[in-house]
């Protein structure tokens, strides 16, 4: 029942998205940023992620929001990353988020290895009874990346920031070389 609440909100989601009125200049903004840190990171050096999660946040006029994200990205050393992470959240009652943004993660020099600070700057499109909310989105995220072996990891974090309060999530991904495999 979940899983055909989710279906049934992201086809409306992204029908309400790409149909002629509700396209603007931001939506198109939006697309072009993702399109090049797509490209880039395919591009870049070794030691690509991705990964999917789930998470709750503030993303609702009152209660919390339920949703999962997609992160994907490229660690440039050992302590930066860059990538691309989408949120989706709903409150199961009427609004809807979308959060597609491009980060920046810092891993601390600390003895506990990957803890990080991560800025994030995107697009926040909020769906409401059939109409949509396009809103800049900045925010900060703290976290553990936990490498299970070498090429698995879960990333238990927590996000504060514009225009959501608090998020906390739990994502789990895949490490790999996109070089290698070359």
């Amino acid at each position: 029942m979940i899983f055909h609440f989710y279906r049934r909100n992201i086809f409306t989601l992204l029908s309400i998205l790409f149909k002629t009125k509700h396209r603007n200049k931001n939506s198109y903004f939006c697309l072009f940023v993702c399109f090049l840190f797509t490209v880039g990171s395919l591009s870049a050096l070794s030691g690509e992620f991705a990964g999917l999660g789930v998470e709750c946040n503030a993303n609702t006029r009152e209660g919390t929001a339920f949703g999962g994200s997609l992160s994907g990205g490229v660690d440039l050393d050992n302590q930066f990353s860059l990538g691309l992470r989408t949120t989706f959240s709903s409150n199961m009652d009427t609004i809807t988020t979308l959060e597609p943004a491009a980060f920046f993660r810092y891993y601390l020099p600390l003895k506990l290895n990957g803890l990080f600070a991560q800025a994030e700057f995107g697009m926040s499109f909020f769906f409401e009874d059939g109409n949509s909310y396009p809103a800049l989105l900045g925010g900060l995220a703290f976290g553990w990346r936990y490498n299970l072996n070498k090429d698995l990891y879960i990333e238990p974090s927590v996000r504060t920031g514009y225009p959501f309060l608090w998020g906390v999530g739990f994502l789990a991904g895949l490490s790999f070389d996109i070089a290698a495999l070359r």
